[in-house]
């Protein structure tokens, strides 16, 4: 009887053992905790390269600029409007503070805006007068607010246009070429599609001011004079762009 009591006692002991390890053990292994990833919010510093393109309209006018003539200061046209498109490449650079960024951008593109009108009394009514810009290229600071990964942003800063001037008759054609020099001014939007590619659209105004061609002017047959002329001329601009940030 007593062997019987100790032993059935020691089975009783060894089982709270067991059961206490057991839920010792339990108690040890704990599952990872989970942690969530860190999101690192999208910074605009840094330089990047892009392509863009668009459409670019605008406006011009010949008057007639020879004081030496009696047409002096008339119109020789009503003034026309351009037209055409434009391709080119950008390069520039963000430096971002809290939601402010400030930039610089530079750009070029090639275009072939162009536009003409025929002259009117007194000048020859058979003669046109045309207005062609070849490229374009400005230099422009840029400043916007970023909201998340979009930019809305402000720009402005100094213009630069390859132009011909055209004036054909019915004997000959003359032509002058300028580099014009102007400012500009617009805005756009910019968004990080990716890390390092953003997509963007924008609006430029440039003013050329006025600039004289054809001076002196030309007698092209007796009678038969295409004269100097001031020619004003802005660009109203519409373009698209990809960039690639380093």
């Amino acid at each position: 009887m007593y062997r019987k009591a100790v032993a059935l006692i020691s089975m009783g002991v060894v089982s709270v053992g067991l059961a206490t390890a057991a839920s010792a053990a339990d108690l040890a292994v704990k599952a990872p905790a989970y942690k969530a990833p860190v999101i690192m919010p999208f910074s605009w510093t840094g330089c990047y390269v892009g392509v863009e393109g668009g459409g670019i309209w605008g406006r011009s006018k010949d008057t007639a600029a020879d004081p030496a003539r009696a047409n002096f200061g008339l119109p020789i046209n009503n003034g026309f409007d351009l037209s055409g498109g434009l391709v080119g490449g950008t390069v520039g650079c963000n430096y971002q503070v809290s939601n402010w960024v400030l930039g610089v951008e530079n750009d070029i593109s090639w275009t072939n805006a162009s536009g003409s009108a025929f002259d009117i009394a007194p000048f020859n009514t058979s003669a046109t007068s045309q207005t062609k810009e070849k490229w374009l290229d400005t230099v422009r600071g840029r400043i916007g607010f970023a909201w998340e990964r979009a930019l809305f942003y402000g720009t402005g800063g100094a213009a630069f246009a390859g132009t011909t001037v055209q004036v054909c008759n019915t004997i000959t054609c003359v032509s002058d070429s300028q580099t014009r020099t102007g400012w500009v001014a617009g805005g756009g939007i910019e968004y990080a599609a990716w890390d390092h590619v953003t997509l963007k659209v924008e609006y430029l105004h440039a003013d050329f001011g006025t600039s004289t061609y054809i001076n002196p002017s030309v007698q092209v047959a007796p009678g038969r004079t295409i004269v100097t002329r001031d020619v004003p001329l802005t660009n109203d601009i519409v373009r698209a762009g990809v960039n690639y940030r380093f």
